[in-house]
Order: C-alpha cells, then structure tokens, then sequence
C-alpha cells in the first residue's frame, strides 16, 4: 500500500523567527526613514521663518549624483569657484560637505536679501571665516566685530556682507540682518522656518534622500505673476492655483529632477497638468537649448492637488 505524504508542519520556532525577521526589518526601515525626516527636517529648524525659499545641496553626494552635478554646474559660474579657490586656498566643492542657500524679506519684499549656511569637510568654520575675511579685503572692504544680543558677528564697515560661527564646522553669511536673524533662531528668540506651515509640509517630501532641494513658498502678487508667465496664448495659465514650487533630486540619480507644483486643488491639477504636457510638447520660442531639451522630455503625472513633473537634464552637461 504506497504511504502518502504530507508536507511537515512549520515548527512555532520557524514562525516566531519569521515573525521576528519581518518585524525587526520593518523597524529597520522605519528608523531610517525617521532619521532622513529628522536631518531634512534640521534645515527648517535652523534657518528663520522670514525665508520664502530655501535650496539644500548636498555637496558630498554631487560626485555621485550626476543630475545634481548637471544642474549645480548650470547656475553655477566657475568664475566663482575659481576666484574663491585662487583668494582662499580652498576648493569649495572639496571643503564643503553641505550648503544651504535661503531668500528672506517680508511678504511686499520677499526676496530681500539672501543667507547662505556652510558646512565644512576639509575646511573648518574658523577657515571659512577667514575665507570670508580674504574676499571683503580683496574687494576693498575692511572686517569689523558687531556684539548683537544673539552673539558676536563679524561683518564689512558696510553692513553688506557678514558671517557669524554657528559651530566648529558651520557659518552662516549674508547681510548683517540675515546672519543676525538665524542667530536669534538658534537662541530661541525668533520663529524658525519650521513653523511656516506650506514649506514645513512640502519640505520633507522632497529633502529626505536628497542630493539637491528646494522649495519656494511664494507670496500672493508672486503666484498672480507666475501665473500670468505660465500662460500658453489665450489659453487658460499653466500655473493656475499655485501653492508653492518644490525640487528634488535623489541622490545618485544619474539624469532625472522632479519638481512638485502644488496647486489649490485636484482639478485644478488636473488642467494645469494638461498644460505642461503641451509646453513639454512644443516649448514656447523664449525656451532656448539646452533648456528646451530639458522641458521636451518632462513625464508629467497628477498625485491628488500636486503635479509631479520628472525632467531629465542629461543634455545640460552635454553642452559644457
């Protein structure tokens, strides 16, 4: 009589493992993802609630990341980062490990003067201040020492340029207000970014794993104007019930950016996404190469009230 088999039981210790692996893995992700959120998050709770926009580069990644190297290399002038390596000894791209890039101003003024905070890898904050001295000379500025109620800050007789030590390998620059508002961020007396809500919920989104981000909150006459700038003839604007304008480009990602533009709503979303398809398909003439490239290969996709647009700017380091 041939004996049937069956399969054998799964031992209680085989599944208790099993449940384990899963659980412990699960933590795993969660806690990386939480420890992304919280170092995205940094930037926010440093920088003051008066910026309307905020651009984060993580430097370390650029070599591995060529679409963030294409695009840095595109706003970038090598004229600057020659002249700060000919006056200071220094190649930023090698002494920097992070730059954060802020605009700042009231809502009539939104774009009223610019912060810049650095983060040293090779260089510490004590040689990026003597960077900064090197340029005010060299330009033929004088450095003077300002004592505010936030700390000491040190500037041009001008005003105009200043740069204060946050930490043994962080400084912060811009005019003397700029340096002095974040200072007042960090000593609790002046409201961080954090609490402006749009960027603070955008914000995440698109830093946590990000070589390059950005955001821009912008005012009310500023999303009138954009609007008008994104009209395609008669046609109704392609920007039609902006929110806010957010970037981001994953690190070691070889070719694509997305940008994120959140409108009022989901219908709206909806036609202004239709729009930008026809941009992509035939840019306006103003739209030159390699920028054209650029638009011509946007995938657009609709999330709810946000269109996500991928570009790829493969072409932009092409052309250099």
């Amino acid at each position: 009589m041939k004996r049937t088999s069956y399969p054998r039981p799964v031992s209680r210790s085989l599944k208790v493992a099993a449940v384990v692996s899963i659980a412990t893995a699960g933590l795993i992700f969660a806690a990386v993802h939480h420890g992304r959120t919280l170092r995205a998050n940094q930037a926010l709770r440093e920088l003051p609630g008066t910026a309307r926009a905020v651009l984060r580069i993580d430097i370390r990644a650029l070599e591995g990341t060529a679409a963030a190297k294409a695009l840095v290399d595109a706003f970038v002038a090598e004229e600057q980062l020659s002249e700060i390596e000919a006056i200071c000894g220094l190649d930023p791209l090698a002494a920097l490990s992070e730059a954060t890039v802020w605009v700042r101003g009231p809502e009539d003024q939104p774009f009223q003067s610019i912060g810049l905070m650095l983060r040293g890898r090779t260089a510490d904050a004590a040689t990026l201040a003597e960077c900064h001295r090197l340029l005010v000379e060299t330009r033929g500025g004088s450095i003077v020492r300002l004592e505010g109620p936030a700390g000491p800050v040190l500037a041009s007789r001008d005003r105009r340029s200043a740069i204060a030590l946050l930490d043994e390998q962080t400084v912060v620059t811009g005019s003397v207000r700029t340096v002095a508002e974040v200072l007042a961020v960090r000593g609790g007396t002046a409201p961080a970014l954090i609490e402006r809500p749009r960027i603070a919920t955008v914000w995440p989104r698109v830093a946590a794993g990000a070589s390059v981000a950005a955001v821009f909150d912008p005012p009310e006459h500023w999303k009138s104007a954009l609007e008008r700038v994104a009209k395609l003839g008669h046609e109704a604007s392609a920007m039609q019930g902006l929110q806010s304008i957010a970037l981001s480009i994953e690190s070691g990602s070889a070719q694509t950016v997305n940008v994120y533009i959140d409108v009022a709503d989901a219908e709206l979303a909806a036609q202004d996404a239709t729009l930008i398809r026809a941009w992509a398909a035939a840019p306006p003439d103003s739209v030159e190469p390699p920028w054209a490239h650029v638009l011509q290969s946007a995938r657009v996709q609709v999330r709810e009230r946000t269109i996500a647009v991928t570009l790829d700017v493969s072409s932009l380091s092409e052309t250099r």
